[in-house]
């Protein structure tokens, strides 16, 4: 089976769970198929465990807080998501068995290319603009997703709520769409110690972690609100505020306003080594989405055999069981959760040790990618 996938970004210059996913699936699905993975710029990978191919030989290189490969997200965006499908072209002229786009970034590229080879093909949906805006969306990108969603042949959903939106607010007949939840790579992760939250934790300050873009779909005001709560019981509290984001100077004004200044640390955007430090040390895990369609972060704190406790409105939360949940609009209980983590080294030990067996038990991204390879096998004999 020869399988043409279109993706935006892998790790390590990518931006967020979209190019975890990809980077994995890709990886376990090209030790069954010849699989090609398309990305629109050259990027300076050592290595990869799949083929890779570029729409064009040029990169962009930004500067942030870490210097970093980023994708341009300006104007010149919407040109370069129309003319992307072209540019494959321009270096691929294999027809495949079939084509797998992911997300609206690469929707246009993948029907283009579906109508050149006259093969099928599916669009796996990571996130709609529905859910990343807080049912806010962008017009433009809303208008992209409605009409290259409906041209596909198939949607892969990363969860039910995803795919509830899928049918009804882009109204895709409900036969189009299924879901295929994310994987996960379990096991030790070598990583970088914070010297300032190892002595925190040495002069006995509770570490309430939050990790995401500061955003309105991840909700970090929701979390920040819980602070003054938590702290009457447990004084020596440290909210360590983990992503950057359009929010930042709105959650030092919640925190200013708290008069808890000292009880919240902002690191920005870390990854990997640091990233792996901070869970290592951290009390809990804090997950209060808005609207994530899975959510990569709760699985990343839980290797860590962390507790971690998120929102009904977190997708991954839906397939846990023993995962403590909560509404993210409900502060209090947020705050009672995090209390009784803190204070309870019984239900803490407990309560950890289920959360990690079962999710253990249910993400994999090998068994992610049988999955998918069988989906591939039945559409493909349609």
């Amino acid at each position: 089976m020869k399988v043409l996938m279109i993706g935006w970004e892998l790790p390590p210059f990518n931006s967020g769970g979209l190019g975890v996913a990809c980077f994995y699936l890709a990886k376990e699905l090209s030790k069954k198929i010849d699989l090609t993975f398309f990305l629109p710029f050259k990027l300076p990978f050592a290595s990869l465990p799949f083929k890779i191919l570029f729409a064009s030989e040029r990169y962009f290189k930004t500067k942030g807080y870490y210097e970093k490969f980023s994708f341009p997200l300006d104007k010149d965006l919407l040109s370069l998501v129309f003319s992307y499908g072209e540019k494959i072209l321009a270096v691929y002229n294999e027809k495949p068995d079939l084509i797998h786009g992911h997300d609206w970034f690469s929707a246009p590229a993948t029907i283009f290319l579906r109508d050149y080879f006259q093969v099928r093909a599916l669009i796996h949906v990571h996130s709609t603009e529905i859910e990343r805006t807080g049912n806010n969306p962008n017009p433009i990108i809303f208008k992209i997703e409605k009409e290259y969603f409906k041209k596909a042949d198939y949607l892969l959903a990363v969860g039910e709520f995803t795919k509830n939106v899928l049918i009804n607010v882009y109204e895709i007949p409900q036969e189009k769409v299924f879901v295929l939840p994310n994987g996960f790579e379990w096991g030790e992760k070598e990583k970088n110690l914070p010297f300032y939250i190892k002595y925190l934790k040495e002069k006995d300050w509770k570490i309430v972690l939050f990790v995401g873009r500061l955003v309105l779909q991840k909700g970090p005001d929701y979390f920040l609100h819980t602070l003054p709560l938590v702290k009457k019981f447990i004084p020596k509290v440290k909210y360590v505020i983990v992503g950057s984001g359009d929010m930042f100077l709105d959650l030092v004004k919640i925190a200013k306003n708290y008069q808890a200044e000292e009880n919240v640390l902002f690191t920005n955007f870390l990854r990997d080594k640091d990233l792996w430090g901070v869970y290592s040390l951290a009390d809990v895990l804090v997950v209060p989405s808005v609207a994530d369609p899975f959510g990569l972060v709760p699985l990343e704190g839980i290797n860590f055999y962390l507790p971690v406790i998120a929102s009904y409105q977190t997708g991954v939360s839906y397939y846990l069981h023993h995962m403590m949940k909560f509404n993210f609009w409900d502060v209090r209980e947020m705050a009672n959760k995090i209390v009784g983590l803190l204070k309870y080294k019984s239900l803490k030990k407990e309560y950890t040790k289920n959360l990690f067996y079962e999710a253990k038990t249910k993400f994999d991204w090998r068994k992610s990618a049988e999955e998918l390879l069988s989906f591939y096998s039945k559409i493909l004999i349609k």
